[in-house]
């Protein structure tokens, strides 16, 4: 699941709609019906799609109840489990070496994430949601040039529709497990887009940033290294020229008309976002 794109699902019949999406990896809380469980999974195969389930961490209360979900993993065929909400009551060292070694026993990758973090693959990295990357645009001052993830503060969600397509651009492209749900309200054309564009460039689903310095923030404007790729962001009211530390060769994505591109730069519209493929660096 690391890099792939997961979306927390309720309606278990819209596992169609979500695969014609370009969505890798559904999210589901475990229906009391096994038999219920078991169908889902076998449909969401048939259409490429992984599964993993969402669990309340405050019912994790004891080893029999860790063996249980293990017997889940193997049982139904689950890619994967992630506790949400406070930390568990159990030793989450045990739950992951339980998980590893299934993975290991059943020769495919599984994981085990604890809200927005990976405990099983150890080097999965974390899972990022919209509203955490909007929080951060609101930001005025970045010490740590590092996506948050934490939950934003009350009002501090961008909901502007500029703003929301730059979040949705930068989640997207950022290096972290992209989790999204219906409450995001991504219109569907932009979700198909940028999925597109992940799977056609696969350094946009890496999960681990870049060996030098991926982000870069200044007061109104953003960029981020991404492979061969940068993703330039413009969170202000007024047209930005924005330097890309190296020479752009062409334009992949945007979120609005009127994106252009010089010599060693791009220009961004207001509350914008491109992503834009660069022949060469004047760094590594």
């Amino acid at each position: 699941m690391s890099g792939r794109v997961v979306y927390a699902l309720d309606d278990l019949s819209a596992v169609t709609a979500l695969a014609d999406l370009g969505v890798d990896t559904v999210e589901i809380e475990p229906p009391e019906d096994d038999d219920l469980l078991r169908r889902f999974v076998v449909a969401a195969r048939a259409r490429g799609l992984g599964v993993t389930l969402r669990l309340a961490s405050d019912r994790i209360l004891g080893p029999a109840v860790v063996d249980h979900v293990v017997q889940w993993l193997a049982g139904f065929a689950l890619d994967g489990v992630r506790l949400d909400g406070p930390p568990a009551p159990v030793p989450l060292g045990e739950f992951a070496a339980a998980v590893g070694a299934l993975s290991d026993h059943l020769g495919r990758p599984l994981t085990l994430a604890e809200s927005n973090r990976f405990l099983v693959p150890a080097e999965g990295g974390v899972l990022g949601t919209l509203d955490g990357v909007s929080a951060w645009l609101w930001r005025t001052e970045d010490p740590d040039p590092v996506l948050p993830l934490a939950p934003p503060p009350p009002g501090a969600v961008a909901t502007l529709t500029g703003l929301r397509d730059v979040a949705a651009t930068l989640l997207l492209t950022a290096p972290l497990t992209p989790l999204l749900s219906r409450s995001d309200d991504l219109p569907a054309a932009t979700l198909r887009e940028l999925t597109a564009l992940r799977r056609a460039h696969p350094d946009l689903a890496a999960a681990r940033p870049e060996p030098t310095r991926p982000i870069r923030r200044g007061a109104e404007v953003i960029t981020m290294r991404r492979g061969a790729l940068v993703v330039a962001a413009n969170i202000g009211m007024a047209p930005a020229r924005v330097g890309l530390h190296g020479v752009p060769k062409s334009v992949l994505f945007t979120t609005t008309p009127g994106v252009s591109i010089t010599y060693t730069s791009v220009d961004l519209p207001p509350e914008s976002a491109a992503v834009i493929a660069c022949c060469r660096f004047d760094q590594p």
